[in-house]
């Protein structure tokens, strides 16, 4: 029986380059992102789930990562706005901003910051995605964009109505007629 040659350090390095990958960069790459993501909803879950259970900040241990609050806001907007975080944008916001920014209102009392673009939650800038509103224009904000199924524009916000009753009479009329019920004797 012959012994097999022994193969040198080169030619086991050369086959090793001239073999096929597991996997490739994007499969790699695609892979590495999924993983990241998974950790961060994990890390968004146990955050939520604790303000739920304790009432604690999301963010009561420090600054988290963007990520992670745009995570936190996908699975829970209150936790989300009862950060440090949004209190922190919030007051910068209605700091460079003092009155409402409805063209027709400009209240200077009962000021909340709006949250303009999802796409920024983390990283929100005052004045850019941000919008500060009262309480009545907030209310219309809200009730604009559930009827338009996304986020308002400053344009469209800033066109607000601020006499402008919520809810058509018409639609109050239907719904009190659907749900109302006869008197008792």
């Amino acid at each position: 029986m012959a012994q097999p040659k022994k193969k040198s350090l080169q030619d086991v390095l050369r086959e090793r380059r001239a073999a096929a990958p597991l996997l490739s960069a994007r499969e790699l790459r695609d892979r590495e992102a999924a993983r990241r993501r998974a950790e961060v909803e994990r890390e968004a879950a146990r955050l939520v789930a604790r303000w739920r259970a304790e009432r604690t900040v999301v963010d009561a241990d420090g600054k988290l990562g963007p990520a992670v609050y745009a995570a936190v806001f996908g699975s829970s907007r209150p936790a989300y706005l009862a950060s440090k975080h949004w209190s922190r944008r919030s007051l910068a916001q209605r700091k460079a901003i003092p009155a409402c920014e409805v063209a027709r209102c400009g209240t200077p009392e009962g000021l909340h910051a709006h949250l303009l673009k999802h796409d920024a939650l983390g990283e929100e800038v005052a004045g850019r995605d941000l919008i500060t509103l009262c309480e009545g224009c907030l209310r219309r904000a809200v009730k604009l964009e559930q009827d338009r199924g996304r986020p308002a524009t400053r344009v469209e916000l800033e066109g607000l109505d601020p006499d402008e009753p919520l809810y058509d009479a018409d639609a109050i009329a239907a719904l009190k007629a659907k749900h109302s019920r006869p008197l008792r004797p």
